[in-house]
């Protein structure tokens, strides 16, 4: 598997879309070690990932990380993927590759998918409860 801290550069192969989008948290429960999929109609945003495909946010225990869901096997064919039951992966419905969302969204080693999720620039503003997604 690669570790983040020993790859020079991973090509993202998802392209990029403008995300400049805060979300209210006050309407959602996520509380540490969950995620949740975020789509256009939730944030009043016109598009929201790559081909609209929106995103995943994940509550680490201190952090939020966002990510598109866009599967990066499958980006010809914008297929998005989906959480897991327990909240920790994604998964693609197609070729089941699976990210792991604690882990900056890179794939497991049997996965088909050798690059991690496009992930987005998150703040928390804990005032607020609210999260800026951006990049």
């Amino acid at each position: 598997m690669l570790q983040p801290g020993c790859v020079e550069e991973i090509d993202d192969v998802v392209p990029d879309v403008p995300i400049n989008v805060t979300l209210p948290l006050i309407h959602y429960n996520l509380s540490p070690a969950s995620s949740m999929i975020v789509t256009n109609q939730m944030v009043s945003a016109l598009s929201l990932g790559y081909d609209n495909n929106g995103l995943i946010i994940y509550c680490d225990v201190s952090d939020y990380y966002a990510y598109d869901r866009t599967c990066p096997y499958h980006v010809e064919e914008s297929i998005p993927v989906e959480i897991s039951d327990n909240q920790l992966y994604a998964e693609c419905p197609v070729c089941h590759s699976r990210f792991q969302l604690w882990f900056n969204g890179f794939p497991t080693d049997d996965s088909p998918s050798k690059y991690p999720l496009k992930q987005y620039k998150t703040t928390y503003y804990p005032n607020s409860n609210s999260l800026h997604i951006y990049n």
